[in-house]
């Protein structure tokens, strides 16, 4: 009988073992708790949202207006969750308030009809970058982690690309 509690007992603290490592999870090479990596797929969507909604942008169709701002005040509500109030001052002004906020420079293109040139592009681009890493932040405190974080979301958005095609259903 103490021969098979013997050999039961590793089994026991490997399946323990095996319990706890399972609770943290892996993005980006970056090994973060469950709750953090749930956000970040939460915001990875939301920008998903944001993009594929910039990427219908036609300022001579009214209609596709409201997607963007649906799109760009989810965003916003989704990844200030656990952001510090500073934090969220800044996403709020890079999103929405501030003159060259993303929401400002559609709405700006849609009341003058501009199309989407590279000046445009390029402005939303810097905005919008700005943005992930102000989204990043609260995933974890290290800057080197920060920016595997960083760079993983862009490449599984694949936010460049579809930066680049804003606006090209003109």
């Amino acid at each position: 009988m103490k021969k098979k509690i013997y050999w039961l007992i590793p089994f026991l603290i490997l399946g323990l073992f095996l319990t706890g490592c399972n609770r943290n999870k892996v993005y980006g090479t970056v090994v973060i708790s469950s709750e953090k990596y749930n956000q970040v797929q939460t915001d990875k969507q939301a920008i998903n949202r944001l993009l594929n909604a910039l990427e219908k942008f036609d300022s001579e169709k009214p209609k596709t207006a409201p997607k963007i701002y649906s799109a760009i005040n989810n965003l916003n509500t989704q990844a200030s969750k656990k952001m510090s109030k500073a934090d969220r001052r800044e996403l709020k002004n890079l999103l929405i308030d501030n003159d060259r906020s993303i929401k400002k420079i559609i709405k700006n293109a849609y009341e003058n009809h501009y199309g989407f040139d590279d000046n445009l592009s390029g402005s939303i681009s810097t905005e919008f970058y700005k943005v992930v890493h102000l989204i990043v932040k609260p995933i974890t405190k290290q800057a080197a982690n920060r920016k595997k974080v960083y760079q993983q979301i862009i490449k599984d958005t694949k936010a460049q690309q579809k930066l680049n095609n804003v606006g090209t259903t003109q």
